[in-house]
């Protein structure tokens, strides 16, 4: 009896959390309505280094005068390039910059996400849509939604049974 009760109770479950599974992107668009700090083709590695610090931010896109993503801009770079000795303050960030650019759409799911993050081993992810930037996604975030994700779920576990 107790076991078919279970078994039940775990069927009953799983049925509630895949109708009510989060729809690919929800991260994403979410990530996508927040402010994006952004740099300049002439902003400068000093500048670029007191945003990151001042915005509490570990990356920015840097935009051309169209306003087209060339790069990105990370702590990673910053700390790669003091410690090659080529510490300059004055050089623009376009010449340390990270060219080869991760994007996602607002389709994307965490799970694609994480998938991203691990093979290309980087932190953040442009949010790119009809070749515009509409924000970025860091791996903190990532993280946030899944604690989010699993704290819901276990209150909806608790509730389920405590129904009983």
């Amino acid at each position: 009896m107790v076991k078919k009760l279970l078994f039940h109770l775990k069927i009953d479950y799983l049925l509630q959390i895949n109708s009510n599974n989060t729809m690919p992107g929800k991260l994403v668009s979410r990530m996508s309505k927040r402010e994006c700090y952004t740099l300049t083709e002439i902003d400068t590695v000093k500048t670029a280094s007191q945003n990151l610090h001042e915005k509490k931010i570990g990356s920015m896109p840097v935009l051309d005068k169209n306003n087209n993503v060339i790069g990105i801009i990370s702590e990673r770079d910053l700390s790669q390039f003091i410690y090659t000795e080529r510490f300059n303050l004055n050089l623009p960030v376009t010449k340390i910059m990270s060219k080869n650019l991760v994007s996602c759409d607002l389709n994307t799911s965490v799970t694609e996400l994480m998938d991203i993050m691990t093979d290309k081993k980087i932190r953040h992810v442009l949010i790119i849509e009809d070749k515009k930037l509409n924000g970025i996604v860091s791996i903190g975030d990532v993280v946030n939604h899944l604690i989010n994700k699993i704290k819901e779920e276990n209150e909806n576990l608790r509730g389920y049974i405590n129904s009983y």
